[in-house]
Parts: structure tokens; sequence; C-alpha cells
């Protein structure tokens, strides 16, 4: 009796670790690695808003690029998140960023979207088809190679108030900074 007991109990372990398993990977099949951030200076470029990326390092870390894309000017920053959120509550530029929404990714390529982020800093400044927006959206979607973010607009010919609070479908929630 006790060694079929314990052959049963073996057995319905065996055969509940990988239900378990399969449970836990159908319920998040695509489980977040990375994250992206979008920052948003309303009152940039005339009002029609100004915007900058963020995204966190591959490495495990809580350290992020950050960074923005102005007419004259191009810049990016390496710290933790508690500094990141600290540094764009309190710089002026384009009027100042008040709010921000995040977005976790399935892929975190931190050297692709580095590439994307030297190409474009490489490039000089179009108000219309290569700005702060745009090449935010490119360094996004660079960081996240799985293609989650492709679906996303490219931000062309879109003011980037317009794209920040109506075109990041699937992004949480602005928060204040």
């Amino acid at each position: 009796m006790a060694l079929a007991t314990f052959a049963a109990t073996v057995t319905a372990g065996v055969a509940v670790a990988p239900a378990a398993a399969a449970t836990a990977a159908a319920a998040d099949p695509h489980a977040a690695t990375g994250r992206v951030c979008m920052f948003d200076a309303p009152k940039g470029a005339l009002s029609l808003g100004h915007v900058a990326w963020a995204y966190r390092w591959s490495d495990g870390s809580d350290t992020w690029d950050y960074g923005a894309t102005l007419a004259d000017h191009n810049w990016e920053k390496h710290a933790p998140e508690q500094q990141m959120l600290q540094d764009f509550a309190t710089l002026n530029e384009s009027g100042g960023y008040k709010s921000y929404r995040c977005k976790d990714t399935a892929a975190d390529d931190q050297s692709a979207a580095e590439a994307a982020v030297a190409a474009g800093f490489a490039r000089p400044y179009n108000l219309a088809e290569d700005n702060c927006l745009t090449r935010s959206v490119q360094i996004f979607k660079a960081y996240d190679g799985s293609g989650g973010l492709n679906g996303m607009p490219d931000g062309k010919f879109v003011f980037p108030n317009a794209y920040f609070n109506y075109d990041l479908s699937g992004w949480e929630d602005a928060k204040s900074l």
C-alpha cells in the first residue's frame, strides 16, 4: 500500500509540475523584459508639444538611457529611474516636461536602441519628418526587437501633444512628474 501511494504521489507530482509551468506560460506567453517611456513637454514648439524618450537597460539593473532631440541640439543621459524622473521634472527646455507614459516590452535590445539614438543624432533635424517624436518612435521600435511596437505610427506630420495623448494605444495612462 505504501509503495502504491508513493508511486501515485510521484506520478502526480511529475504530471502537476509541467501543467503548472504550461499554465504560467499560457497566462503570459510574452512576458515583458523591457520598458520604454515617452515624456511630454506640452508647451514646447508653440504649444504643439515636445517629447523625449527613455528605455531601461537590458542588464536587469535600474539604469535607464533617456534623452531628447530639439531643433538646435540633442542630449542623452544614463541614470537610475528616480534620477531620470527628477531630471525630466526639473528640465526647463520646451516649457518643461509635465508627464510621461510607459509601456513594458517583450524585448529589450539596448544596443539596437543606442544605434537608433546615434543615427538620429547624426542626422539634421527636420520639423515635419525627423524630429523629437519621429526619433523617439524609432528608438522604441529598435529597442523592442520583438516587433511589439512596430504598429506605432511613425510620428511624421503629427503634433507631439496629439501623439502623446491619443496615439499611444496600449501604453499606461499618463503620470505627472
